[in-house]
Order: structure tokens, then sequence, then C-alpha cells
């Protein structure tokens, strides 16, 4: 009987000590899962949170908690009020987690989150009950002192005064600078012909378009005003817009060297001269697009750089080179110069070539290399040349 009883007290500490190491497992991987997917950022962090609450659903676990009052704060950083809304919600349902004041943080999210005005979710009712929540978790608390402030300075926006009527060119123009460009674009789209009328409301659309990256509608929007003034500012988005599309079509290059020509013409009339120059360098960058050129430089350059480290290499190439041109100058002067005789342009030619073949060599190139400099530069001269007609076309067109 005493044995028995031995055993059966053997078996049962065996499989409690069994128990624990598969909860201490289960544990480290809860706890290792949860890292993983906290230290991600934006969209995939709030994806791997996610993913952890379906693999870890049960609510007593601390990771699970914190899971949750993650995907709050994460959704609300990245300006996602309704998910911040349901997760702070649903964590402060199941207990927040933490003693580090947690609690408080989430009803300043939430009070933040019903606070925006604007915002579909704005309700100032629900906005003040957190916020004062809020104020009451944080008051008498040192590590919760910003969430008392950030609480009370919230309060006072919400129960302020009234905001200032705005008119419709104030009101385009606040959205455009708080970069909300989807509300500045559907503010335009709402307002009747006389406010669409007004040139400078029809200009901030205009450019709200563009940083939305409509640019099919920026351009046409811009064209409209560029008919009705001819500005720098607009012939300089147009430019823009159309250098945009020859990335992907080399033909829309010459629309960017026009409007960028134009537009460095108008901001000289502007005076001013750091776009004008800005504008200018642009033109002559999407002429050499058009042609390649830049890619030609960029892989020239490269080459010049290699070839300066292999100007040793050429020493025996340089020597041949110039025993050639004693030669040929020995050969002028016996055939040619002791006769009172003028070389020929041929002979003479030949000379000069051998001439420049060992200066090339000598600062570090190769034959290659200088011929393929001379072509540069000859095309260079022909692109230059292409660029100051259209500059005279321009003028002309602007009457300049």
């Amino acid at each position: 009987m005493k044995k028995l009883t031995f055993f059966m007290l053997f078996f049962i500490v065996v499989a409690f000590l069994g128990f624990s190491q598969k909860n201490q497992d289960r544990e480290l991987a809860r706890t290792q899962d949860y890292i993983a997917a906290a230290t991600k950022q934006g969209a995939a962090k709030i994806k791997a949170l996610k993913d952890y609450i379906k693999k870890f659903p049960n609510t007593r676990q601390k990771w699970t908690r914190y899971a949750y009052y993650s995907l709050a704060t994460e959704n609300f950083q990245s300006k996602n009020f309704s998910g911040a809304i349901k997760y702070a919600k649903e964590t402060l349902k199941i207990g927040a987690p933490g003693q580090g004041g947690e609690e408080g943080r989430l009803y300043l999210v939430l009070g933040n989150s019903y606070g925006i005005k604007g915002e579909a979710n704005f309700n100032q009712s629900e906005a003040l009950k957190y916020t004062d929540k809020a104020i009451a978790f944080a008051s008498g608390r040192d590590d919760l002192k910003d969430v008392l402030q950030e609480a009370r300075k919230l309060k006072k926006s919400l129960t302020g005064p009234p905001p200032v009527k705005l008119t419709p060119e104030q009101k385009i123009k606040r959205h455009y600078s708080n970069e909300e460009y989807a509300q500045a674009i559907s503010f335009y789209k709402s307002l009747g012909a006389a406010d669409k009328g007004n040139l400078e409301v029809h200009k901030v659309y205009a450019n709200a378009l563009f940083k939305n990256k409509n640019y099919n509608s920026a351009l046409t929007e811009f064209q409209a005003l560029y008919e009705k003034e001819k500005k720098g500012g607009y012939a300089s988005r147009m430019a823009e817009i159309y250098s945009k599309k020859a990335k992907k079509d080399k033909k829309s290059c010459d629309s960017a060297v026009r409007y960028y020509l134009e537009a460095s013409l108008l901001y000289q009339q502007e005076q001013n001269s750091s776009n004008r120059k800005a504008a200018f360098t642009k033109a002559r960058f999407e002429i050499y697009e058009k042609y390649g050129f830049n890619k030609k430089i960029e892989a020239y350059n490269k080459q010049q750089q290699q070839n300066v480290s292999s100007a040793k290499k050429n020493e025996q190439e340089i020597r041949r080179l110039k025993l050639e041109l004693r030669k040929q100058e020995r050969h002028i002067r016996r055939t040619y110069e002791r006769n009172d005789i003028y070389p020929p342009d041929y002979e003479l030619e030949k000379k000069e070539k051998l001439a420049e073949k060992i200066a090339a060599l000598e600062a570090g190139g190769t034959v290659e290399s200088s011929d393929e400099g001379a072509k540069l530069e000859e095309e260079r001269k022909r692109i230059e040349k292409e660029l100051k007609d259209l500059m005279a076309q321009a003028k002309k067109r602007l009457n300049l």
C-alpha cells in the first residue's frame, strides 16, 4: 500500500512538472509572437497584431490584451479613427493591460478620435465624455502628466467658442495648408459657379489636384489658368506634369521642355531669378533626357573615373604612339619642309590626331574613350543649338 501511495505521488509530481513546462513553453511562444508583431511598422504592424489575436484569442492572456491596446493606438496614429475607437472600446471592455496608465491613454485616444471636426466619427458629447474620463484618471499621477495636459487642451478646444465663419477661399486654402488635398478637391466641386470662378480658389484647386497625383485633371486646370494669365508658376506646373509623363513616354519631353522654357522667361519678367535659373536647368535636363543624353554622360563620366586609375596601363601604347608621332614629324620635315613645300592637310591632321590620342592616354583614358568624348561633345552642341532655337520660339509665343 505504501508502495502504491509512493507511485501515485510520483506520478502526480511528474504530471504537474510536465504541465508546468508546457505552460512555460506556451507563454514563451505568446511573448515571442507578440514582440515580432509589435516591432513591425504601419499597416504591416496592424495586420500582424490582428493575426496575433486570431492565433491567441484568450483575452485573459496579458499579451492578447496588449495586442488590442496596440491596435487602438496604432490605428489612431495612422488616422484610422474608426479603428481606433473600435479597439480602444474592446480593450477597455476586456480590461486594459499593465499598470502604466494604459486605461487613461485609451480614454484620451477615444476623446481625440471622437473630437476631430470634419471627420465622420466626430461626436462632441462622446469626445467630452472620454476626455473627462482621461482627466479624472490622470489627475494626481506623475506618470500621466502628458495625458492630463493633452486631455485638458482637448477639452478646451471642444468647449471653446465656435470657429469664425470662413469664406470659400479661406476654407479651400486651409484644407490645402493642412495637406488635406482630397478634401480641398471635394470642397471645390461643391462650390457654385461664382466661387469656382475666383482665380485664387481655382489655383488652389489645381494645385490640390497636382498634390493628390490627379495629373491629367491638374493639367486641364493649369491650362485653363494659363490661358487667363501667363504666369511662371502655371507654366512650371504643366512642365512638371509633362516631365512625369515623359518617364513613361518620351514624347512628353517636348512639352516639358516647352513649358519649362516659357516658365523661365516668365519668371524673368516676374524678377524671380532663382526660379528662372531652375526652370531653364530643368528644360535642359528634359531635352537631354529626350535623346538619352543624360545616361550617356553618366556612363562616360563613370568610364573616365575608371580610366584615371588605369593610366599606367597605357604606358606601352603611349610609347608606341610617341614613336609614330616622331616618325610623322620627320616625314613632314624631310618630305615637305626641306623642299619649301607646305604640308597638305591630311599629313598635319594625322600628326594632330596622334598628339590628341597621346594626351588622352596620359590622362588615363583610352583611344576609344577619347573618340567617345569627342562624339558626346558634338552631340551636346547639337542639342544645345536645338534648345537655343526652342527658346527663341518660346519668346515669340510669349511676344517677348
